[in-house]
């Protein structure tokens, strides 16, 4: 079994990823626009082969790239490891499939739906799910109120200096919310502002087949990067909610949705849970699911190649951290003094999954520290 993953270089999902794949037997390629010291996933030991792919504009000349490295490779499955590696690959799986590697996704036009957040919020209030509200932006109430500007799909590439990938953003104030939507709009999409709503950041995340769900994990999030609305600094896996995943796989399924997804929520004071995310691809925290026994990598593997894997859940009380970014959060939120928030930080790490940081696997830690080195 091969496995091939596309990527911009600095992707901890695509590290992730590849551990887990190595660790479950397959033979594992990185492709990227960068050399083969210029990323996570290439410096890991477990890659086995590294190709170099040109930018994602134009898209026909990375399709052929990405076919060159399937042939050369003798890959039966192509991963992206972003959105936009994702929605190019699905959209071109006809050139992967002749090069004889499968695009492990469902339908494309479903997929779309799926990744573009205005299509997604109707999908999951069809399917029951509470949603964050949504404002005008000329209805943000004054300079002091938070929302969060997200784009309903990526830049359009044809715009000059369009990035892979437009952020989602917490921006406070009713003009810097028109600023950001402004700058939305110029990359060639389109914006949604919506309410910040405070609670807990939680993540459900599958791999489903044509049969239904065969892996699944649930996290809390206990410290985020950047405060507010950011990711998992700090994370632990909890029993599955059962009501909650019920829903997320009616979703799922609505949207015909193959593979792997990990659905992000925020859970205020009252028990709501309201999704804020899909991410149809290899997450920032993918790690702590692999070290809690769900594999996800492995399954999503096993189900594009047409094999029914034995249905997994990851166990509770796994813990997970991301320790440049969980210093960064104790350096701005200061929890009890900047000493305490530090030294509870450093406390954390031993005897928590890292998703970069590996004593067995040192090279993705020191490629970043080599990165950061010679930019700062």
């Amino acid at each position: 079994m091969r496995a091939l993953i596309v990527e911009q270089g600095w992707s901890r999902g695509a590290l992730a990823a590849a551990r887990a794949l190595d660790a479950a037997g397959w033979t594992v390629g990185v492709a990227t626009p960068a050399g083969p010291r210029a990323g996570l996933a290439v410096s890991s030991r477990a890659r086995r082969a590294h190709h170099r792919l040109p930018g994602l504009h134009p898209a026909p000349a990375f399709v052929q790239a990405v076919a060159a490295a399937v042939r050369a490779g003798r890959y039966d499955v192509v991963f992206g490891a972003g959105e936009a590696e994702v929605t190019a690959l699905s959209a071109a799986r006809g050139v992967v499939a002749a090069a004889g590697a499968v695009v492990p996704h469902g339908p494309h036009e479903q997929l779309l739906r799926a990744v573009d957040k205005v299509e997604l919020s109707r999908a999951a209030s069809a399917a029951g799910i509470a949603v964050p509200d949504v404002l005008d932006p000329a209805d943000v109430p004054d300079e002091r109120t938070a929302c969060i500007v997200k784009a309903d799909r990526h830049a359009n590439p044809d715009v000059a200096g369009a990035p892979p990938r437009i952020d989602t953003t917490v921006v406070t104030g009713r003009t810097a919310v028109a600023r950001r939507v402004e700058q939305i709009r110029a990359l060639g999409a389109q914006a949604q502002v919506q309410v910040l709503h405070p609670g807990t950041l939680i993540a459900y995340a599958v791999v489903r087949g044509p049969g239904g769900v065969v892996a699944e994990s649930m996290q809390r999030a206990e410290r985020i990067w950047p405060p507010g609305a950011g990711a998992s600094a700090r994370a632990v896996t909890v029993e599955v909610d059962e009501e909650l995943a019920a829903r997320a796989q009616a979703l799922l399924a609505s949207l015909d949705l193959l593979g792997l997804a990990e659905l992000q929520y925020v859970r205020d004071a009252d028990g709501t849970a309201r999704l804020i995310d899909l991410n149809a691809r290899f997450y920032g925290s993918l790690s702590l699911a692999v070290a809690a026994g769900a594999n996800l990598p492995a399954a999503w593997g096993d189900v594009a190649l047409g094999r029914a894997p034995r249905p997994v859940r990851a166990r509770a009380g796994v813990r997970y951290q991301w320790g440049c970014a969980d210093v960064r959060r104790a350096l701005a939120e200061r929890r009890g003094g900047l000493v305490r928030d530090l030294a509870t930080t450093l406390a954390a790490a031993p005897g928590a999954q890292h998703s970069v940081a590996s004593l067995r696997d040192p090279g993705p830690a020191l490629a970043r520290l080599g990165a950061g080195l010679r930019t700062g």
